[in-house]
């Protein structure tokens, strides 16, 4: 006895027995899936239908987070808050104009927007919370009235008078704080909440209490408190400052007394110092000169070495001058043209007046001779005065190159004696500075101190002036009101915080459960995920889908199976007739005679679905032979047990078993049963469709189901059956429970794998279709059973719409004058 195989099996599935591998992408949903089922990406699309199939769970949140915010709210105290603004100015206030760098520091810091945040910050600071704390005597009660417990609170709900000047330092400054003290300051830093303005130098000061009045005294104590602390800061500040100046006021006297006197007796030692300067500013009776002003004033020998230098330089340069201009008359020769350009010459008075006098001369003669001839006495007369003027300018230019060089020895002369001048000048100025070197740096040292002394006495001035000054760059412009409305909690924040949680936490469970949930839900994914069509979504079948309708004839179970039959005119019996339509669409009919349907798990409805779509396809007019192939749970006999059988026992032994034994043939193992209400007499004379229905169920129980399967009398049965039958239907059992199933795919042309909706587990799936890929048959597509029929219920491509034809004659039995005669 030889398996049966594909290659020796006429109806073998002709389709691809390629292994299922690889990462399949959804063209319908754009989402990327691994061959395990992973989604890769968020579908939007998928998690709002999974959020609509789950809004219990959200509303379950919703309301819990309402339950949670109305809890808080009456289980928390209600708080008040009192809410001071505060102003810093960009400089500290004074009464004195300084230029001082301390205090231009001080403005520049004010004006900055650390200043701001250091303020901010130290407002909440422990030891000026302490000085609240003992300012408004919140410790002598042990701090009752601050953490809003029964106590006496003054009947004045103003803040009270601060103290003033010594008053307020001797307050803080005797004793340290207590603990209690500073425990309640702990206590009241978490309800201190100082906010900086966006774009202002404006402070919000806020401080919540259980007590409205206290709210607003502790806002008010704070803002008092903090500006107390910064003119006792700075008060401290100008009395140590004051103090030190005093001591260095009596040290830089003592030195500036020192110095002076060294400077006197260095004078009196050594009287030639004087000569270069700086005697009178060292006694300090000149502010401002010294030892750097010798420099510009000079001593006598310093002015009278700078004079003969000056004079020196003068001579060098008349004589130089002179050199050049005797080269120059020289070269010229008696040229008196040329000689008269030497300015020497031509500034000369002699030579001056001969020009002058000819120019006239030449002026006249040309006037005379428009009036005159020629050997007129007057012409004649001019020509000759005309003639001697040349000739005395040409003698007196003549003569100066002598007076050049007699002023050129003079000149040579007087530099000689100049340079010896200044050359003993420099001697003498030489020996006085090495005696002025020890009295300049005394001279230095004593204008020193007193610039020191002077400085540190301006400075005494002034902080003396102002160390009783009481401002500061703080002040508060807007005092608290007494709050009226509680700051916290806030019922509308919080009903809508406890909603808005209820919300994010519904979704994140819906989200987890979807996370969670390995199931296929819808037909895109079963498409996206497995790679096969969808061959047919059928619907979940409620109560009312075959309530009333088996008039008696079978139980209510059975008729909860054949819906084809007792509910015809329902959805899921359209849906089975769009599986019918879809697997006839599949190839020619000589090569989908034969079907089988398993599932890969039990219960997913494969028996609902080969009985369902047998009779689907005997209403349509075939032959049909329905097959019970799961022998290790047969549950045919149960659908399509007859209602007049008095002996269940013997109608449900014979069956396949028999068969595959051989104890009976094909003919008297099948049964033929009723394919529904369309066998009536009104719907045979309307539709007479000429199919019939036979079962062959799974009969006496087999201890060998495998082996019978794997034998040739079950390709016997299957080839008998396709050549006595139009269409042959195969229930098998699941893939991954038994082996059963497997070993029947090569004898089969088509199978369809039964999957039911948001229950069967993808893994689980994919592990069935490699079975049967493996078994050389691979499924025709997928049949997504139960599919839910609720709100969003479009998602799962569940379209039917309910009663659509109902009552107009459309698988209802009523004859057409019946359907007319309700028009």
């Amino acid at each position: 006895m030889t398996n049966p195989t594909p290659g020796n099996n006429p109806f073998a599935s002709s389709s691809s027995n390629s292994a299922l591998s690889g990462p399949v992408f959804s063209t319908t949903t754009g989402l990327s899936i691994d061959s395990g089922g992973e989604r890769r990406g968020f579908d939007l699309r998928h998690f709002w239908h999974s959020l609509v199939e789950r809004i219990w769970i959200v509303a379950l949140c919703l309301i819990a987070g309402l339950f949670l915010a109305l809890g808080y709210l009456a289980r928390t105290p209600k708080l008040y808050q009192g809410h001071v603004v505060i102003e810093v100015d960009f400089a500290e206030p004074t009464v004195v104009n300084s230029d001082d760098s301390t205090m231009r520091m001080r403005s520049t810091f004010l004006a900055s927007q650390e200043a701001l945040r250091t303020i901010e910050q130290n407002m909440i600071n422990r030891s000026l919370l302490a000085r609240v704390v003992r300012s408004e005597g919140l410790a002598d009660d042990g701090g009752r009235a601050l953490l809003g417990q029964p106590a006496a609170i003054p009947s004045s709900s103003a803040a009270p008078t601060p103290a003033t000047g010594a008053q307020a330092v001797d307050k803080f400054a005797l004793s340290p704080f207590t603990p209690m003290e500073e425990a309640l300051a702990g206590a009241l830093s978490f309800g201190v909440k100082p906010i900086i303005r966006r774009g202002t130098r404006l402070i919000d000061l806020y401080v919540t209490n259980r007590d409205p009045a206290m709210a607003r005294r502790l806002a008010e104590a704070v803002g008092r408190e903090y500006i107390r602390s910064s003119i006792e800061r700075r008060a401290s500040f100008s009395q140590d400052s004051l103090r030190y100046l005093l001591e260095e006021e009596e040290r830089l006297k003592v030195n500036l007394q020192k110095s002076e006197a060294a400077v006197a007796e260095y004078k009196a030692k050594t009287p030639d110092a004087l000569q270069l300067g700086g005697g009178a500013a060292a006694t300090g009776s000149q502010p401002g000169a010294g030892a750097g002003s010798s420099g510009a004033h000079g001593g006598l020998v310093e002015n009278k070495l700078q004079e003969l230098t000056s004079k020196l330089t003068a001579a060098k340069a008349d004589r130089l001058r002179l050199e050049s201009e005797l080269k120059q008359i020289e070269g010229e020769g008696d040229n008196v043209d040329a000689l008269v350009a030497v300015p020497s010459i031509a500034a000369a008075p002699n030579v001056s007046d001969r020009r002058r006098d000819l120019a006239q001369l030449e002026a006249g003669v040309p006037m005379l001779a428009q009036r005159y001839k020629d050997k007129h006495p007057k012409m004649i007369s001019a020509r000759a005065a005309l003639s001697e003027a040349r000739d005395g300018l040409r003698r007196a230019v003549l003569a100066q190159p002598a007076v050049l060089r007699n002023m050129l020895e003079q000149a040579r002369s007087a530099e000689a004696n100049l340079e010896t001048a200044v050359h003993e000048q420099e001697k003498a100025a030489l020996a006085l500075n090495k005696a002025a070197i020890g009295y300049q740096e005394l001279a230095r040292q004593a204008e020193t101190d007193r610039a020191l002394y002077e400085s540190v006495l301006r400075q005494i001035k002034e902080t003396n002036l102002t160390k009783d000054v009481k401002t500061t760059a703080v002040s508060v412009i807007e005092h608290s009101p007494l709050p009226r409305i509680p700051a916290s909690p806030n019922p509308t924040k919080a009903i809508i915080l406890g909603l808005l949680g209820g919300l994010f936490a519904g979704i994140g469970f819906v989200y987890g459960a979807d996370l969670l949930d390995r199931s296929i839900k819808t037909v895109d994914q079963a498409e996206a995920t497995l790679g096969l069509p969808v061959l047919a979504a059928i619907p979940e079948v409620g109560k009312a889908d075959t309530a009333g309708k088996t008039d008696g004839k079978i139980s209510p179970s059975a008729a909860s199976y054949r819906l084809m039959a007792e509910a015809p005119e329902g959805p899921a019996a359209e849906a089975f007739r769009n599986l019918r339509a879809s697997l006839s669409l599949l190839g020619p009919e000589v090569e989908r005679k034969v079907f089988l349907f398993t599932s890969a798990v039990p219960n997913e409805g494969k028996s609902f679905t080969s009985a369902n779509y047998s009779l689907a396809l005997a209403q349509q007019g075939h032959r049909v032979l329905l097959i019970d192939g799961d022998l290790r749970r047969p549950s045919l006999h149960k659908i399509f047990r007859p209602p007049d059988s008095k002996n269940r026992a013997e109608d449900d032994s014979v069956g396949i078993v028999d068969y595959l034994v051989g104890s009976m043939d094909l003919g008297t193992a099948v049964r033929r049963v009723s394919a529904g209400r369309l066998d009536t007499a009104a719907a045979e004379k309307l539709t007479p469709t000429g199919g019939q229905l036979s079962v062959l169920t799974g009969g006496r129980r087999a201890p060998n189901p495998a082996e019978l399967l794997s034998g040739p009398s079950f390709g016997r049965l299957i080839a008998e059956a396709a050549r006595l039958f139009d269409r042959v239907v195969i229930d098998s059992a699941p893939i991954l429970a038994v082996s059963d199933t497997l070993l029947m795919t090569p004898l089969v042309q088509t199978v369809c794998l039964v999957v039911q909706a948001s229950r069967t587990p993808r893994n689980a799936v994919f592990r069935a279709l490699g079975m049967l890929t493996g078994a050389g048959g691979r499924p025709a597509g997928i049949i997504l059973n139960r599919l839910p029929r609720r709100r969003g219920g479009g998602y799962y491509y569940y379209y039917a719409s309910p009663g659509y034809g109902k009552g107009e004659g459309a698988y209802s039995g009523r004859t057409g004058a019946e359907v007319a005669s309700t028009r």
